[in-house]
């Protein structure tokens, strides 16, 4: 990989609203500072510290899947499970208490508004279609969805249960945007010892409809679920459990429905490992605009494992990249540019990139792209999760290479994370 020097780096200590501080020393610049267009501008700015977690008790990293960081026109909102660490007992491991909704301005982030959860136990999974945001949570005691709608127009919002019962045991919410803009949300029926189901529904803009419901091959769980849609199916990736609890082992699987989403998902042990190796979990799914999909996934020794099945074949080849020492990779599909974020042994951060009028057809060579490490502040500790604008999440463009990170350093700390190149300045 060719490492690429940093035309700046920004770091924005705010809280809820406080002004960008510079992160070097390399005198005051701001985004639209001329520099040469190779030169990326790496900015760093702290979102929220409230992001939901309890460090040793509840995981800050949890829900990778999840959507949280959307764009929606110019602008970029955050949607996060907040607690707030100095109040005794907010942060509650049964309980998730609140949805809050962020928006970057040019002087920091703005806290736009908070959605109190009835009911929701785990973190939410979070879209934005036309001008409303919408989170979707398991509320285990009445075995329902619980869906908040944020509108943008008004900077306020609400939450209500959805009808339409859930099951048992229902775990691991996820959501995605149907194209069309229509949602789709999804859920596990854990059965410890196997013979667990996956189930969704969708609302294609006049109510919602399901649940599908369908077996995952005798496992206990189908977690971490990613979607990508591909023509006329849409394709799925999940983390799957057997045993009995303590004693599990985990393992993946692919699976498939039509876009129609009227049928259960029909899954199958689609990934080869790589030589001394096994896969363990998902870390991303992306279909590109000629209908290919591109898999990352995490293996048992702590490797993020890359897989592409061709436009028009359902079945992915063998590992076409192995990223040893790497938790969590995510696909940043933007408009001129695809990116590649990941840690490395969960200390570093870097983002490799290539343009998209470069990119050949056939499986991406994420190798050969730039790279550009992110400094990350000090006491960060290790990555926990990246959280990406991914167009899984959201129904308009995406112009930007942007993404949020969790460390350890401070589990309630959410940081922003935006590459880009300057525009071309006249000669």
């Amino acid at each position: 990989m060719r490492l690429r020097l940093l035309a700046f780096v920004l770091l924005a200590a705010c809280a809820d609203r406080q002004p960008p501080a510079e992160l070097d020393d390399a005198g005051p610049v701001s985004d639209g500072q001329s520099a040469p267009p190779t030169t990326p501008i790496v900015t760093v700015e702290r979102i929220t510290g409230e992001h939901r977690a309890i460090p040793g008790v509840m995981f800050g990293g949890w829900g990778p899947h999840l959507g949280h960081l959307l764009r929606v026109g110019d602008a970029t909102y955050w949607v996060d499970d907040l607690c707030a660490p100095a109040t005794g007992g907010d942060c509650d491991v049964n309980v998730n208490r609140r949805v809050g909704v962020f928006r970057r301005d040019t002087t920091g982030w703005t806290r736009l508004g908070v959605m109190a959860l009835p009911g929701v136990q785990q973190n939410t999974a979070s879209l934005a279609v036309g001008a409303h945001l919408y989170s979707y949570g398991i509320a285990s005691g009445a075995q329902r969805i619980v869906e908040c709608d944020f509108s943008l127009a008004s900077s306020s919002g609400a939450c209500s249960t959805i009808p339409i019962p859930i099951g048992a045991f229902a775990n691991y919410v996820g959501a995605a945007v149907v194209p069309g803009g229509g949602r789709l949300v999804w859920w596990t029926n854990v059965v410890d010892g196997g013979g667990g189901s996956f189930s969704y529904l969708v609302n294609y803009g006049g109510g919602w409809n399901g649940p599908r419901t369908g077996p995952i091959g005798g496992y206990n769980d189908c977690g971490y679920a990613h979607v990508a849609f591909r023509g006329a199916s849409a394709e799925l990736f999940c983390q799957v459990v057997s045993g009995l609890a303590p004693n599990w082992s985990f393992a993946t699987l692919v699976g498939s429905t039509s876009t129609t989403l009227a049928s259960p998902v029909a899954w199958t042990n689609g990934l080869a490992p790589p030589a001394g190796d096994s896969v363990m979990s998902t870390n991303d799914l992306y279909v590109d605009p000629a209908g290919a999909a591109h898999l990352l996934a995490r293996t048992s020794k702590g490797a993020a494992v890359y897989y592409h099945a061709p436009s028009g074949s359902a079945a992915y080849g063998p590992p076409a990249l192995v990223l040893p020492a790497t938790f969590r990779a995510r696909w940043v599909a933007a408009d001129t540019t695809l990116a590649l974020a990941r840690d490395v042994n969960r200390k570093r951060l870097v983002i490799s990139t290539a343009a998209r009028a470069d990119l050949a057809a056939g499986a991406f060579a994420p190798s050969t792209w730039s790279e550009t490490e992110v400094p990350l502040p000090t006491g960060f500790g290790d990555i926990v999760a990246i959280y990406p604008v991914s167009p899984a999440y959201q129904d308009g463009p995406i112009r930007d290479v942007e993404l949020a990170v969790v460390g350890t350093g401070d589990e309630h700390v959410a940081l922003y994370v935006r590459w880009s190149l300057p525009a071309p300045q006249p000669q």
